[in-house]
């Protein structure tokens, strides 16, 4: 799970993830943060979570956390998403079921506003018909399929996209269970300018232009 001044959804998250834990079903929470200054290491630290300390580059949190993590399976969530009711029957089916390939949640956000249902659902298109699920629906994978693929990449942007296409279709998958997820961060900028810069940005990684480069190298 990367962080960066997740304070106000970390607890939350965490504590849909209880049950699994006291079910044994979740061994380890792997928290990779890019240098917060508010309470989220002390959230973190107070609930058993390890902790890595690391740059602020989505691709590269995610490339250490995996990384560290010690299970079989990997569930990767955002710190502001938090799984809804059934997920854990969900998790366990797949893991039983399906361990070829990898799964993702339904994305909702917690705004009912109809632009966010709207960008919702075009989230949701694009996992279903183009096979790229955004990292807001959260993944469930194995450690195998995950080294198979080439895990994630350390990349500043669209890491999530770059992993989904290493998987392919064929290796992709939707459970019924919700997963929440934040809008603070839409607003902050607006949702119309946001949606359409994340919008051209998508386009533009499709046609081969990359990200920004990491400002720096794994360690």
């Amino acid at each position: 799970m990367p962080t960066l001044n997740d304070e106000d959804h970390l607890a939350r998250t965490l504590s849909a993830l209880v049950p699994g834990v006291v079910e044994g079903l979740i061994k380890e929470v792997v928290i990779v943060d890019g240098g917060s200054d508010d309470a989220t290491l002390e959230i973190a630290d107070s609930t058993g979570c390890h902790i890595i300390k690391t740059d602020h580059e989505r691709g590269l949190q995610l490339w250490q956390g995996c990384r560290a993590a010690r299970g079989d399976w990997l569930l990767i969530l955002h710190a502001d998403s938090h799984l809804g009711e059934g997920w854990m029957d969900q998790v366990q089916a797949h893991i039983k079921n399906y361990p070829l390939q990898a799964g993702y949640f339904h994305l909702r956000f917690d705004d009912p506003s109809w632009l966010v249902g709207f960008w919702a659902e075009m989230l949701a298109v694009r996992a279903r018909w183009l096979a790229m699920p955004s990292g807001d629906h959260g993944l469930l994978l194995s450690r195998a399929l995950y080294d198979s693929a080439g895990g994630y990449k350390d990349q500043a942007a669209f890491e999530d996209v770059a992993l989904s296409m290493a998987l392919g279709r064929a290796r992709l998958r939707p459970m019924a269970a919700s997963l929440t997820t934040s809008a603070k961060r839409f607003h902050a900028r607006g949702w119309s300018l946001r949606v359409m810069v994340k919008a051209f940005r998508f386009i533009a990684y499709l046609l081969g232009v990359p990200p920004k480069p990491p400002t720096k190298k794994k360690g």
